[in-house]
Order: structure tokens, then sequence, then C-alpha cells
């Protein structure tokens, strides 16, 4: 019988972390401007703030729909992967390593922010490119939103978190499949190996993986290392 070792179960700082940096790409500006005292930010759910040295900066929401279609499914996209991080986070400190599909849980977060982030910044050049329309200025067509603006925050945050996702993958086989990380467990006897037996009862199969005929005192599945 094995018990795993304390230390490999704060894996679940990987996408508390990722999560994080997702919410965070959501508060700031994901493209900004500045130049000779004037400044433009623009967050990705179609917030834009304008200032002018001197003068109060200027906050509205863009109503044109080519960019608010872009904003909404970006915006849409970004706080489900926050979602589903924070949620992974969740049921992985709880379980430890045995949370089932860490993996495809990770790669969809890390897919849905990169693919989101790629799609945002087509859309808006694309949009920027047929003119816009604000508080009565006009901004003539013909010019690429990104020879413009500069990636802000909002975008750096997500590649972080897609990447975070990633390596947290590859810690979480790493620790997953190394058997060096594996220490046995001793006997207990006397008043500890009753202690155990109350702990598992007349329970003799593993509720995360359905493994069966484990022994009535033990603390870990050893089949997935789920502990009871």
């Amino acid at each position: 019988m094995y018990e795993k070792k304390e230390t490999r179960d704060k894996i679940w700082v990987i996408p508390l972390i990722a999560g994080i940096l997702v919410i965070l790409a959501i508060l700031t500006p994901t493209a900004y401007f500045s130049y000779m005292g004037i400044t433009w930010n623009w967050w990705m759910w179609n917030l834009t703030m304008m200032g002018v040295t001197g003068y109060d900066s200027v906050s509205l929401f863009i109503s044109d729909a080519d960019f608010i279609i872009p904003s909404i499914v970006t915006t849409g996209v970004t706080l489900f992967s926050a979602v589903n991080l924070l949620i992974l986070f969740s049921s992985t400190k709880k379980r430890n390593l045995d949370t089932k599909n860490f993996g495809l849980r990770s790669i969809i977060s890390a897919v849905l922010s990169i693919g989101v982030i790629i799609y945002y910044m087509m859309a808006m050049d694309i949009a920027f490119y047929g003119g816009l329309t604000m508080e009565d200025t006009t901004f003539p067509a013909g010019y690429h939103f990104w020879d413009v603006f500069n990636p802000g925050f909002g975008i750096a945050f997500l590649f972080l978190s897609a990447a975070l996702s990633f390596i947290g993958i590859v810690v979480f086989q790493y620790y997953s499949k190394r058997k060096e990380d594996i220490v046995p467990l001793r006997m207990d006897t006397g008043k500890e190996q009753i202690a155990a037996s109350k702990t598992m009862g007349s329970l003799n199969y593993c509720p995360e993986c359905g493994f069966k005929n484990l022994l009535t005192d033990a603390k870990f599945c050893t089949n997935c290392g789920f502990k009871f």
C-alpha cells in the first residue's frame, strides 16, 4: 500500500493563478495608444477611455456592431475560461492529484484563451480598417488597428494563462507517473489499525475509480491514489 507525498498536492495553485490571470485580462486594457500627451485605452468588453494632458478623460462604449460583436464573443469566452480554471482549482485542491480530466480542462482553457485573443485581434483590425465614428469624431478607413494601437496587458495575461495551463498539464503528468515520489505506507497496529478500519468500514472499493477488493484498513486507493 502506498501514500502520496503532500508536496505534490499543491498543483491546485497552477489553475488558480491561471484563472486569476484570465480575470485580470478582462479588467485591464487589451490595447492602448499613447503619443504626445494623448492616451487611448481599449478593453475587450468594448470600453474605451481617451485622455489628453490637461483635460478630463472621456470614457464610452463603441456602438458600432463591428466592434460590439467581437467584444461580446471575446468577453464571453474569456469568462468561460476563467470559470473553468477556478472550478479546476477547487476540485484539484479537494482531491489533490486525483482530479479527473485535469489535462482536458487545462487544455480547454488554454486553447480558448489563445484562440479568442487571435480572433479578437483579427476582428478589431477588420472593424477599424472600415472606419470609426466616435463622439462626432470620424477616424478614416484604411488604417490597421494594430498599426495604431499596441497590445495591452489584457492580451498578455491571456497568453500567460494559456502558457501556465500547459505547464500545469506537464507537471500533473509528471507527478502522476513518477514512481519514486511514492513512499510505502507503514501498516498500522493496535489502536491506529482500529481507527483506520473505522475509516473504511465495510467499503471494499474506491469511490473515485471503482477499483475493488481494497483492504479494510486502506487509507489510499492502490489503483488511483484517491485519499479516503
